[in-house]
């Protein structure tokens, strides 16, 4: 009878070591959103300069959508990165980037810019974060990547990082070709 309690608590030991390496590969800042691979909601609204802005204008484009706010540590941290990312990516025809700055006044968001620089791109007001609940925005920052059909292809949780443009966005919107075969 011992020899039986010795096997299943052994069994038992095992079962819990093997979860726990399990556990150990998964990355407790992501945050599976059930809107990839579905259309974005469309959003209306206007921007902090009074005009409108909707997601529908940019059809036929890559968007990133950036949910920040100036109440937003992380945010401040990865505001540089944005501003280079802007710059980097001006030229291009088939990508833009909008900001949605929620749960935030207007007065705050004007600070913020204009403490860590404006990045270049037209950023949506959604102080009420109606936007932001139908995007399943669950903090700040968050950033989105539409596709030209107006398909979510990516939800990054936390702050983008140096190299996030390269490594994770344009694997998709530039999808290797095929040897012999021209772009």
């Amino acid at each position: 009878m011992k020899t039986i309690w010795k096997g299943i608590l052994l069994l038992t030991v095992v079962a819990i070591l093997v979860l726990f390496a399990l556990g150990l590969h998964n990355d407790p800042r992501r945050i599976p959103s059930p809107l990839v691979n579905r259309p974005a909601h469309d959003f209306a609204t206007t921007d902090l300069d009074g005009k409108p802005i909707s997601l529908a204008e940019q059809r036929g484009k890559w968007v990133l959508v950036n949910f920040w706010g100036s109440w937003c540590v992380s945010c401040v941290a990865e505001h540089p990165y944005l501003v280079e990312l802007a710059k980097q990516t001006q030229p291009r025809t088939d990508f833009v980037i909008i900001g949605v700055d929620f749960r935030d006044t207007e007065q705050g968001a004007r600070l913020f810019l204009a403490r860590h620089g404006n990045p270049g791109y037209r950023q949506a007001f959604d102080p009420g974060q109606k936007i932001a609940i139908d995007w399943g925005v669950y903090g700040a920052p968050e950033s989105y990547l539409v596709d030209p059909s107006g398909m979510i292809r990516i939800k990054q949780t936390g702050p983008l990082y140096p190299g996030w443009f390269e490594q994770v966005a344009l694997p998709l919107i530039q999808p290797p070709t095929a040897p012999g075969k021209q772009p």
